[in-house]
């Protein structure tokens, strides 16, 4: 324990209350389970001030005056650092195992590993909610369908390993959690522009380009719902409501994207 306060202190720009800062430190510590969170993220710590550092949020470091203040500083340096060893990482995985697959592709299969909501789920994957040390408002936020802040703590993590143990543990970390499963059918799952999707499919396998058509408003100015349909040729493939037009149509190129069979019945389908 006083080793790793002594590290802390190192990373920590502390102020003036050292004593204070000692005790509240220790109760930090002892909220997290480490030997569960190795467990969980599948890594060996060496060093446990890097990821006490990487599980503080910065609603952590505001608790009311009924807990004592931690003199710490949050996980958003972690954060910045983890996003970049991320970026290289993923980019080099592709680049490796993905010979075929030209730039663009690349480009959107990297766009998809690194955003935010993808995060938050190899997040939730590890249980890192868990562990975060976190005001009560931040974790309920959480539990809501926030995802920036697990998605930032789980960037905060990979900048943790790489301080902890280097470049070749970082990759190892996301191999396990990421890569293993990774292959062209698993990542277009997580590709939420529809718009592109569909429109790729119909450029791909048709002589149409789709149009949406706006067919309904909604609500009062500050709180409109709108409904908008996706056409080939004349024909409405899907429907999709939203609270800007941007997201109706979206839902919109969803649901055609779900509807692909009837491209086919109504004869739009390019003759080879």
């Amino acid at each position: 324990m006083f080793n790793t306060l002594k590290k802390l202190r190192i990373l920590f720009p502390f102020g003036k209350k050292e004593v204070k800062t000692e005790d509240s430190l220790s109760k930090a510590i002892k909220k997290i389970d480490f030997d569960k969170f190795q467990e969980s993220i599948h890594y060996k710590i060496i060093d446990k001030a890097f990821f006490i550092n990487a599980l503080t949020h910065r609603s952590f470091l505001k608790i009311k005056k009924d807990t004592q203040k931690f003199d710490m500083i949050s996980n958003e340096r972690l954060e910045f650092l983890g996003d970049a060893v991320l970026d290289l990482i993923v980019a080099e995985f592709l680049f490796r195992n993905f010979p075929l697959n030209e730039e663009g592709d690349l480009t959107k299969f990297r766009s998809i590993l690194v955003n935010k909501r993808f995060l938050a789920e190899r997040a939730k994957n590890i249980n890192l909610q868990d562990f975060l040390l976190a005001s009560n408002t931040a974790l309920k936020s959480i539990d809501q369908g926030y995802d920036a802040i697990l998605a930032d703590a789980y960037e905060a993590l990979i900048g943790a390993i790489f301080l902890d143990s280097g470049y070749e543990n970082s990759k190892k970390f996301l191999n396990h959690e990421i890569f293993s499963k990774l292959d062209v059918k698993w990542l277009n799952q997580f590709d939420e522009n529809y718009k592109s999707r569909f429109l790729e499919y119909a450029q791909a396998h048709t002589e149409f380009i789709p149009e949406y058509k706006v067919i309904k408003e909604e609500g009062p100015e500050h709180h409109k719902l709108f409904t908008v349909e996706v056409y080939l040729a004349s024909h409405c493939l899907g429907i999709g409501k939203g609270k800007s037009k941007k997201q109706a149509e979206q839902e919109a190129a969803k649901n055609a994207l779900q509807n692909l069979d009837a491209i086919d019945k109504l004869g739009l389908k390019r003759k080879k």
